[in-house]
C-alpha cells in the first residue's frame, strides 16, 4: 500500500506540474498529434516552430558532449572519411557539428547539412558559421546524403520511412540517437519543452526496425541512452525508462 501510495504522489507530483516549468515532462496518452495538442494547457505555446524559441537555442547553446553522443561520434569516425555528406535532421542550430568537430576528424571537411524548421534555420544563418556547416528549411532541396543523423528528432514526425523514401538515393548510412522505442502500441503523448508544447511519437520497437529492414537497412550497432526517457503520470505500461540509439546501414 505505501509503495502504491508513493508511486501515485510522484505521478501526480509530475502531473500537476506539467503546464509550468517542467521541462522535458510529459502528459497523456493519445492517437494523433492534433488530439495532443487539443489537449495541451495554455500556459506556453505549441509546435516548435518559433522565433522565441530559436533565439533561446542561441543563447543556452551547451556544448558539452553527453553520454549519448560517445556513440554517435565512435561512428562518424569510421564513416566520415567513406561518405562526405551529412543531413542531420532537425539539427537544431548545428548542435552536433560544434559538438563533434572537437573530437572527431573529418567533419571540417564535410558537408554537414541541417535540416530544421524555418524559425530556427533563420537564427541559425544568422548567429553559426563553421566551414563545411549549412541549413535549409527545404528536405526536398536536399535529396542525396551517405551520412543520416536523427538525434532526438524522429520521434516528431512519425513516419521515418516514408521521410527516408523522399531521398533521391537512400542514404547508406543512418545513425539514429535519442530514440523513444519500447515493446508496446505506439502512441502518441506530449512533451513540455521549456518554451513550448509539442507532441511526440513513442515507437513500437518491432515495427519501428522493421520499417528500416524493408527498406535494406541492416541493424549494425545500438546502444542506451541513460540520460533521456519518458515517463508518462498513471501510464507505466506506456513509460519509458530509458532511450536507445541506432546505427544501421545498407
Amino acid at each position: 500500500m505505501i509503495r502504491y501510495l508513493n508511486s501515485f504522489m510522484r505521478h501526480w507530483r509530475l502531473y500537476r506540474l506539467f503546464p509550468g516549468e517542467c521541462y522535458g515532462c510529459f502528459r497523456g496518452v493519445y492517437s494523433s498529434f492534433e488530439e495532443a495538442l487539443a489537449a495541451a494547457p495554455k500556459t506556453k505555446k505549441t509546435g516548435y516552430d518559433h522565433h522565441e524559441l530559436a533565439q533561446w537555442y542561441l543563447e543556452e547553446l551547451d556544448d558539452e558532449i553527453k553520454d549519448f553522443d560517445y556513440p554517435v561520434m565512435f561512428h562518424l569516425q569510421k564513416l566520415l572519411p567513406l561518405g562526405p555528406k551529412v543531413l542531420d535532421f532537425g539539427g537544431n542550430i548545428g548542435i552536433h557539428y560544434l559538438q563533434y568537430k572537437k573530437y572527431v576528424p573529418f567533419i571540417e571537411q564535410s558537408q554537414w547539412v541541417v535540416f530544421e524548421l524555418p524559425e530556427m534555420v533563420e537564427a541559425a544563418q544568422q548567429k553559426v558559421n563553421k566551414p563545411g556547416l549549412s541549413f535549409t528549411a527545404d528536405f526536398e532541396a536536399e535529396f542525396e546524403a551517405d551520412i543520416f543523423l536523427a538525434s532526438g528528432s524522429l520521434q516528431y514526425i512519425g513516419d521515418v520511412k516514408s521521410l527516408l523514401q523522399r531521398f533521391q538515393s537512400l542514404p547508406k548510412h543512418l545513425l539514429i540517437n535519442r530514440l523513444p522505442l519500447y515493446p508496446g502500441a505506439q502512441f502518441v503523448t506530449l512533451q513540455n519543452g521549456g518554451q513550448v508544447f509539442y507532441p511526440q511519437y513513442v515507437f513500437n520497437e518491432t515495427e519501428f526496425l522493421q520499417g528500416l529492414n524493408d527498406l535494406g537497412y541492416t541493424l549494425r550497432d545500438r546502444w542506451v541512452d541513460r540520460i533521456d526517457g519518458c515517463i508518462v503520470p498513471f501510464h507505466p505500461k506506456r513509460s519509458i525508462a530509458h532511450y536507445s540509439g541506432l546505427y544501421l546501414s545498407r
